[in-house]
């Protein structure tokens, strides 16, 4: 199933703590029911990538129950894009970017 999320943006913290994302949400999604997506299907190919994760993570909670939102329009949205890119330790590495810069999320 496709839920048509867009990563735009995508970076790891200098603690590797934490991740910073732009993300276009479908209207018929809400925020935590993306939350909820994001971090269970990044967990989950984690896991199969890294089977070794499972004896750190025995109950396979990766990730924390926070996250942090903020909304932003066209004119803002360089500003955000630039700070994601300055927090991140691995940007180029990392992303693998289609021709229009964004990634989209097949979820089977």
């Amino acid at each position: 199933m496709q839920y048509r999320i867009k990563i735009k943006e995508f970076s790891f913290g200098d603690d590797y703590a934490h991740v910073h994302r732009e993300v276009n949400v479908p209207n018929n999604l809400s925020i935590e029911q993306v939350v909820q997506i994001l971090k269970s299907h990044s967990a989950s190919k984690i896991f199969a990538e890294m089977p070794n994760f499972i004896k750190r993570y025995p109950r396979k909670h990766f990730w924390g129950g926070q996250y942090s939102n903020s909304s932003v329009g066209p004119v803002g949205e360089n500003i955000i894009k630039n700070y994601i890119r300055r927090q991140d330790v691995s940007y180029e590495p990392f992303m693998k970017h289609e021709e229009d810069h964004q990634m989209k999320l097949q979820f089977n």
